[in-house]
């Protein structure tokens, strides 16, 4: 009953309990149309236009069989990279190089060699500690030789290793003159100091000769 004694009316609370039971009604409808029986939600699929690939999830197994890769870049290549490394023990028999020197006046070291035959590659094998252990070794002359330095016709090389490994010494230019088979280099003191061996070589093992090991003296 209301405050006056009249009975209260009963219509507003039915509304509002029909209103309520609708909304649920409807959540409970779209729920079932959302999530199904499953417990899982479902989506329509999507259609993709022709003509155009379809998307894949990114794999994380590396690159496909039919991937590429760049290819390394070739290393620099030692100088006479066609000369063997397992060469023979003794040099092949042939004209003897002559004339073959190694002096210092202080300022400049001098080489000097003339050779008879028509090599390739005219070296001068240059050990400049003395000690057959260090640098490249020369096995084909008695006790051996480490050349710490080698000059190949025109150019000077510094070792890199017991191997045939070589890295140019850049902004020097040893070769100063040539008068037949006769030829002549000069270098820095820092560079020519110590033992030396030359030799002749055509890039191949079968093709070599080598002089006695000489030692740097004065002019």
């Amino acid at each position: 009953m209301s405050a006056d004694g009249a009975p209260r009316s009963k219509w507003p609370l039915a509304v509002a309990g029909g209103a309520l039971a609708l909304v649920v009604a409807v959540l409970a409808v779209v729920y079932r149309a959302v999530i199904g029986d499953t417990g899982a939600p479902k989506f329509a699929p999507i259609e993709v236009a022709e003509g155009f690939p379809p998307v894949l999830p990114p794999s994380f197994d590396g690159p496909s069989a039919g991937a590429t890769t760049a290819a390394p870049r070739p290393a620099k290549l030692s100088p006479s990279s066609v000369r063997k490394s397992s060469r023979p023990a003794t040099a092949a028999p042939g004209k003897p190089i002559a004339d073959y020197s190694a002096c210092s006046n202080g300022r400049t070291v001098i080489f000097k060699a003339t050779f008879a035959e028509d090599f390739g590659y005219r070296h001068v094998f240059i050990d400049t500690d003395s000690d057959p252990k260090t640098g490249y070794a020369v096995l084909e002359v008695p006790a051996g030789l480490g050349a710490d330095y080698m000059i190949e016709n025109d150019v000077l090389y510094r070792s890199t290793g017991a191997d045939w490994s070589w890295a140019e010494v850049e902004g020097i230019e040893p070769l100063t003159g040539v008068t037949g088979g006769s030829y002549r280099w000069q270098l820095q003191p820092g560079y020519g100091v110590g033992d030396v061996v030359f030799n002749g070589s055509d890039g191949e093992t079968t093709e070599e000769l080598f002089t006695p090991v000489i030692q740097v003296r004065g002019c």
